[in-house]
């Protein structure tokens, strides 16, 4: 979930705080997120349809975890499929399949230990499961709201309009969407890490001095989204040196054939690269103040002619 390697990239302005810190903030949740880990201590049961509320526990213990320390959580939730993401959805689809079919393999020998392990990487959050816990939310008086679409740009949108003050989430494309404030590895104890996006200066793993939104978020899209496979061979690193080096991405795509004995472009990658960049930028989302959807960026004056659909119809 998310851009591989760019947490790590990113350690020298992690900030290890307490979620006391921020009292009197409204931060925005990624609700599957607790949903997933909340699955996890139930997964054989969810696996085979029997009936549990552990995840709803899980998820309600950090939200009232929240309100403890004076934070008012505002949960959000997946909407729709995106059309954007359809082959990302499909490869993880296959390896739940997969993964179902060792635990059950497993669970039929004895092995349940083994088989707990399997189960855990096949459990899949449903709507069903984000609606229990939204009943639990409503009976709390937790304000929520069900994106459109994917909860990522929702949770963008949020923090951009000053909805919110920070996002909670383990999901690293929150950055790449160009969020502020976000909160990762929050535990039940109240420690979490806290990544500013005023600080990407400081970052002492690489040179981002100077750069934008723009650059951060075209370097980690080289290194592969799950809007945009990957150049196979090109990680983070290499894809901020030719960034830096070349400026711009359509000029990286030239010189990779040239300077480069491994790394293969693969046909239609530049229109591709353009498609997955509308969904960081345009994505469809609730505006819970307009009480309508709206995209999540203006799009620019003469950039028509491209598949909307391909960022959420506007139903």
């Amino acid at each position: 979930m998310g851009i591989q390697g760019l947490l790590p990239l990113l350690k020298s302005i992690q900030n290890h705080r307490h979620i006391s810190e921020f009292a009197g903030q409204t931060l925005a949740v990624d609700s599957y997120v607790w949903l997933h880990r909340g699955a996890y201590a139930c997964a054989p049961q969810l696996v085979k349809g029997e009936p549990t509320t552990k995840y709803v526990e899980y998820a309600m213990h950090r939200v009232r975890l929240l309100l403890h320390h004076g934070v008012t959580p505002y949960m959000v939730f997946d909407g729709g499929p995106l059309p954007a993401k359809k082959g990302t959805e499909s490869e993880r689809k296959k390896k739940r399949d997969e993964n179902l079919a060792r635990a059950t393999a497993l669970t039929a020998q004895g092995k349940h230990t083994q088989a707990r392990d399997f189960y855990t990487k096949c459990v899949d959050v449903t709507p069903e499961m984000a609606y229990q816990l939204i009943k639990a939310l409503r009976a709390e008086g937790v304000k929520y709201v069900v994106a459109p679409y994917e909860a990522d740009p929702q949770l963008a949108y949020l923090e951009r309009h000053g909805i919110v003050q920070g996002i909670v989430t383990e999901d690293s494309d929150l950055l790449v969407f160009g969020c502020k404030n976000v909160i990762f590895k929050l535990d039940s104890d109240g420690t979490c890490v806290n990544i500013r996006r005023d600080d990407f200066g400081k970052v002492g793993e690489i040179e981002m001095a100077g750069w934008g939104d723009r650059e951060f978020r075209e370097m980690a899209m080289l290194s592969g989204c799950d809007y945009l496979p990957s150049i196979p061979g090109l990680g983070l690193k290499t894809s901020h040196k030719l960034l830096r080096k070349y400026k711009s991405v359509p000029a990286v795509l030239r010189a990779i054939p040239i300077t480069s004995k491994t790394l293969r472009v693969p046909p239609g990658y530049l229109e591709q690269f353009h498609e997955a960049e509308r969904a960081f930028l345009y994505q469809r989302v609730w505006c819970p103040v307009k009480e309508k959807l709206v995209m999540l960026g203006e799009v620019p004056v003469g950039e028509g002619g491209w598949d909307e659909a391909f960022i959420g119809e506007c139903v």
